[in-house]
């Protein structure tokens, strides 16, 4: 193994040399462009003092005087020519230097190997082959020796190729895929187009990306839209938009603007409701809707915001937005109840006091209903049945605070017509176990 280590000098001494020589040709490449940027009318080069002659150029010996009056003389052309040989030089020197690295490479640890392709801007299935992983499924694949490289290269080149903003098709293309049609899922480098594809979506919501541009980037504009769901691409055009509406909330982007950025504004009736966009703006405007109604905003207000100001009867209930506003009439104490809980108050908070007052405003009013002959199929069931553990405990010490009957605690947590057993059972019998045991506590300490 002696050999080793004089063959390292040589290797190094070459790249070195082969560096620098590659290094010096960039400056002059630079000044060479500057020089054409710098010209102020390009359209004023002629070429008229060459003749074509048997194919090839011959130069008109007075043009050849004027251009060694401008250029400065002889001394330049001799420059030119050396420069030319230089570039050729540069260029062989480089060629080998490419070539002889892939040679010693196979003497490198494979680690080493793989910076060498990575410089050399060698292909995955080249890498893939290399590392004695050609052929194999995708079971095998994971299980070879070399996967670990494997793995490490082509996730090396995904920031690289974001870099070049690759579209998916060639990022596709460099991950051998023949289409992208379902199948292509079961594809062992499928992860990978995945991984570069998720990441994209966040930059092109970052940058606040037109909708329309991505759909045609992700091949989407010419799948039909009842289909799209299905397309393998349409995932990274969900996670884009949902980056999308992320941002808009935070900067409160007004529930008419983002129709407009959806691409909706124009849409009225049975064209807009089935659009693919219309379920992600229809997202927007139910946060919105919660948003509004925690903080007490009147029915108003928030008409204003959905743009129905100043229409009335029939150009009112026409307006795409009329149906939010009807939701927000229906469900706004719904929602402000879940906005109170998800604001994590405790007994001592302003807004503590504003929900007990609104849980006992409705107790009341069943309760009255219940003594004036209502039957429990009659009455209204305001607690929904996907309500949160934290909602049915604070209600559950308000129900114990306010004395609240037995019957009444069991209906509204939809225990009421249960036997023993079942009761025992069911998911919300824990609430009803506090309030007998806190009851029961109270009546024997009086």
């Amino acid at each position: 193994m002696r050999w080793c280590g004089v063959l390292l000098v040589v290797v190094a001494s070459f790249l070195v040399t082969g560096g620098a020589l590659l290094a010096s040709k960039f400056p002059t490449r630079e000044s060479t462009t500057k020089r054409f940027l710098r010209a102020d009318n390009p359209g004023s080069y002629s070429f008229k003092g060459i003749n074509r002659v048997n194919g090839d150029f011959e130069e008109d010996s007075a043009s050849t005087d004027n251009l060694e009056e401008r250029a400065g003389g002889v001394g330049i052309l001799e420059k030119i020519k050396t420069l030319k040989a230089f570039k050729s030089i540069s260029r062989g020197v480089a060629k080998a230097t490419n070539s002889f690295s892939e040679k010693i490479s196979q003497a490198l640890p494979i680690k080493s190997k793989l910076q060498v392709w990575s410089n050399n801007g060698k292909s995955v299935s080249f890498v893939r082959k290399e590392l004695g992983m050609d052929g194999l499924d995708s079971a095998r694949l994971t299980l070879a020796k070399n996967f670990k490289f494997y793995d490490d290269y082509v996730t090396s080149q995904l920031p690289l190729w974001a870099n070049k903003q690759l579209t998916p098709r060639e990022v596709a293309s460099k991950l051998s895929f023949r289409g992208l049609s379902g199948a292509v899922r079961s594809n062992p480098n499928f992860k990978y187009y995945d991984e570069y594809l998720v990441q994209q979506a966040l930059v092109w919501a970052k940058k606040d990306a037109d909708v329309d541009k991505i759909l045609v980037r992700l091949g989407l504009n010419l799948v039909p839209a009842a289909e799209r769901s299905q397309a393998v691409n349409n995932k990274y055009y969900d996670e884009f938009v949902a980056g999308l509406l992320r941002t808009w909330k935070e900067k409160d982007v007004p529930v008419t603007e983002v129709m407009t950025k959806l691409k909706l504004d124009q849409l009225t009736g049975e064209a807009l409701l089935p659009h693919p966009n219309y379920k992600y703006y229809k997202n927007y405007v139910k946060n919105n809707l919660k948003a509004w109604a925690t903080k007490g905003d009147s029915l108003d207000d928030v008409a204003v915001r959905l743009g129905l100001d100043n229409l009335q009867g029939k150009r009112l209930e026409a307006h795409p937005n009329f149906v939010f506003l009807e939701k927000y009439w229906t469900k706004r104490g719904k929602y402000q109840e879940n906005g109170w809980l998800k604001q994590g108050m405790t007994s001592q908070s302003a807004t503590y006091e504003a929900y007990e007052k609104y849980v006992n405003l409705i107790d009341d009013h069943i309760i009255r209903l219940h003594k004036r002959g209502f039957q429990d199929d009659q009455l209204p069931r305001l607690i929904s049945k996907d309500a949160t553990a934290d909602e049915l405990r604070e209600k559950t010490i308000i129900w114990i605070k306010m004395k609240r009957p037995e019957w009444y605690v069991k209906f509204s947590l939809g225990l009421d017509g249960l036997g023993e057993n079942a009761l025992k059972e069911a998911h919300n019998f824990q609430f009803y176990k506090y309030y007998i045991d806190s009851t029961n506590a109270v009546k024997h300490t009086i």
